[in-house]
């Protein structure tokens, strides 16, 4: 795994039960799999699965004969499985139609207090609808643009996230983005 971007990105999951006796990966006598990922079951092997899904600028295309349900990892001491479970489950939901996105939930804020919440109830046009924007602007149907406030920005993000990769991610895919600052809000207000 590689991290170099490419516009399309195909992940291959290189596992699959065989019934051929004898072989490494086949199911046992139960009709289980063994749930050995090489140094994806290792400490830290969820980074390599970061930067093999994480590297598309368009598109992923999974390749797999296995079902997100057949991976058994609820008992893996490492984070990686799991997550590649995770990962075909959510590129399954995505291929066919099931997924859809949705923001994060808000914290423990008293929700008055969110500029998010203030600039979504003045503009109609402005809601909550991605797990990576505070708000979307849309016309017609369509994204236009993305809010970004910093309500979470410091609540549930470090600052590198907030002020760093976020703004670096969308402009690298070129998502257009503005930033507004709760007390240039509250200063207009007065």
């Amino acid at each position: 795994m590689q991290g170099d971007e490419r516009d399309v990105i195909i992940f291959s999951v290189g596992y699959a039960p065989r019934r051929s006796a004898g072989a490494v990966d086949s199911p046992d006598e139960r009709g289980r799999l063994a749930m050995q990922f090489g140094s994806l079951s290792m400490r830290g092997g969820e980074n390599r699965l970061n930067v093999a899904i994480t590297r598309a600028r368009e598109r992923v295309y999974v390749v797999t004969s296995l079902w997100p349900d057949q991976l058994l990892v609820d008992d893996t001491v490492n984070e990686g499985p799991k997550l590649l479970k995770a990962y075909l489950q959510y590129a399954l939901n995505v291929s066919e139609g099931r997924f859809q996105p949705s923001p994060k939930p808000n914290s423990a804020l008293p929700v008055v207090s969110l500029l998010k919440d203030r600039l979504a109830a003045q503009h109609p046009d402005r809601q909550p609808e991605l797990p990576f924007a505070d708000l979307t602007v849309k016309a017609n149907g369509a994204y236009q643009s993305l809010l970004l406030t910093d309500d979470d920005a410091y609540y549930q993000q470090t600052p590198k996230q907030a002020h760093a990769y976020l703004p670096i991610a969308l402009t690298a895919r070129q998502w257009p983005f503005r930033r507004i600052w709760s007390r240039e809000f509250w200063r207009s207000q007065t």
